[in-house]
């Protein structure tokens, strides 16, 4: 019968401290404030950074999704542009002629009081 592999507790958390270690040994920063990053990482309670982790995700998901949204409305403001603008021509022209129009039937209403 084989033995089940016994993981301690703090193995996990080990490994992510080493893997977190590796990760900043990477990265081209000063040795004091490496060793000090270190130490916040030894420190560090997973179950909360994983809950930072998550809803970090979240936000980011979240901010995705605004922008998605803010795209889409401007795609739709265009869209809605393009199609008003041949609209907006012809209200531009009824609203000239009912000027004329208006110019016109004052014209008659004073040739009519001189004719009376």
């Amino acid at each position: 019968m084989k033995k089940a592999l016994v993981v301690p507790k703090n193995a996990k958390k080990a490994i992510a401290v080493r893997a977190g270690k590796a990760v900043l040994e990477q990265l081209p920063v000063d040795q004091k404030k490496l060793k000090v990053a270190a130490a916040l990482l030894e420190k560090v309670d997973l179950k909360r950074l994983g809950v930072v982790a998550v809803s970090g995700a979240a936000v980011l998901g979240l901010a995705g999704s605004a922008v998605q949204a803010r795209m889409t409305r401007a795609a739709l403001r265009r869209e809605l542009k393009r199609q008003l603008a041949p609209v907006n021509k012809k209200l531009d022209e009824l609203e000239k002629q009912n000027e004329e129009l208006q110019r016109q039937n004052e014209e008659l209403r004073k040739q009519l009081k001189k004719g009376s």
